[in-house]
């Protein structure tokens, strides 16, 4: 199957490359697939879905909620997500971390059942206590998904591989000629969602013969992960292309040193990934690096309005970019869905690239 197809049967649902396999959902950026995967079960990233609504979900949710946890919970309540054997939620998180708690309530009073849900509770602050809560929680999540831990180095190396295309695919966006931008997210969702070898071959063969071309203008798109393509689709046009986002999506995790156990090699990586986004996106002049080295003419931040920790960094950023005299535009505070007055603003900041 081509990559084109495989990523049409992942985003489309992310159920459809489960078949009749144990398989294990989880929300948010910074869950161990490791884990998973070591576990004997298919990885399922759950997140937005096209034209999926959110009535049940509506009943109890606030509006607080962002997009992708209200879809979660919606297919939790009618019954959509009763073949996965467990969801983990990552604490790292706010929206997932929240809707562990309010679906362990509803399955406690009755109103639902499903899938196990599971915390996986990592640390974010900097400090050796929160290195060892993270271990320790990394442990009691192995044990939840009953890991077998003589196939964790061959389920790390799996997860090395993958990442390494990805890698080079970040790569191919900082030459002259590169890929759209918006098919290069949508691959790097896809590879979040379909961990299936097939996938992997297809990816390795793209990569060898990728369509790309030398963009007039080059963004770089930071904040808020956008949930599928609408934001690239919205900025990428007459010649302008994403050539990198920051975000907790797109970071790859660091490679931490690898110790004689794997399970303390896994939480310290996922404990190095999270500091990792939270420093870049909390450091406006490793913003401007950033920026500098994707050879960027302009910079988009986009801040969805239910993303509250990211809009405390907003006028640090905006400042940063702004003193380096890259040409900036603020969506902070927006919906998730693109509205008019957003594709008016970002129609208005391209065409002010053209003339700079």
């Amino acid at each position: 199957m081509s990559l084109s197809s495989l990523l049409v049967r992942a985003l489309s649902d992310p159920l459809n490359a489960v078949g009749s396999r144990r398989a294990i959902g989880y929300l948010g950026w910074n869950v161990p697939v490791e884990l998973i995967l070591a576990a004997d079960a298919v990885p399922v990233q759950l997140g937005a879905l096209p034209g999926c609504g959110t009535e049940l979900a509506d009943r109890f949710l606030e509006n607080s909620f962002s997009a992708q946890s209200r879809i979660v919970a919606q297919r939790w309540l009618d019954g959509g997500l009763d073949a996965l054997d467990a969801v983990i939620f990552s604490r790292s998180d706010d929206n997932a971390q929240r809707l562990y708690y309010y679906l362990c309530e509803l399955q406690r009073v009755g109103v639902c059942k499903g899938p196990k849900p599971l915390l996986y509770d990592l640390a974010r602050i900097q400090r050796g206590t929160s290195v060892a809560h993270t271990m320790e929680s990394t442990r009691a999540l192995a044990a939840a998904l009953r890991v077998d831990e003589s196939r964790l180095p061959a389920a790390m190396e799996r997860v090395a591989v993958r990442e390494k295309m990805l890698a080079e695919l970040s790569k191919r966006r900082t030459a002259d000629e590169v890929p759209l931008g918006s098919v290069a997210y949508r691959i790097e969702r896809g590879a979040r969602t379909d961990w299936s070898e097939e996938f992997d071959r297809s990816l390795q063969e793209w990569l060898s013969n990728c369509a790309t071309g030398a963009p007039r203008k080059r963004v770089l798109l930071v904040g808020s992960a956008p949930a599928d393509d609408r934001v690239h689709n919205a900025i990428e046009v007459d010649g302008t292309v994403v050539v990198g986002e920051i975000n907790e999506a797109s970071f790859l995790a660091p490679r931490a040193a690898v110790s004689g156990d794997s399970v303390e090699t896994i939480a310290r990586r996922y404990y190095d990934r999270t500091n990792a986004i939270s420093t870049l996106l909390q450091s406006p002049a490793d913003l401007v690096s950033a920026a500098r080295a994707l050879r960027a003419d302009g910079v988009i931040v986009w801040m969805v309005a239910t993303d509250t920790g990211l809009a405390w960094q907003a006028p640090r950023i905006e400042r940063a970019l702004r003193e380096a005299s890259l040409p900036t535009l603020m969506l902070t505070s927006k919906p998730q869905t693109l509205n008019a007055d957003t594709l008016d603003q970002i129609a208005q900041f391209r065409r002010t690239l053209e003339v700079a």
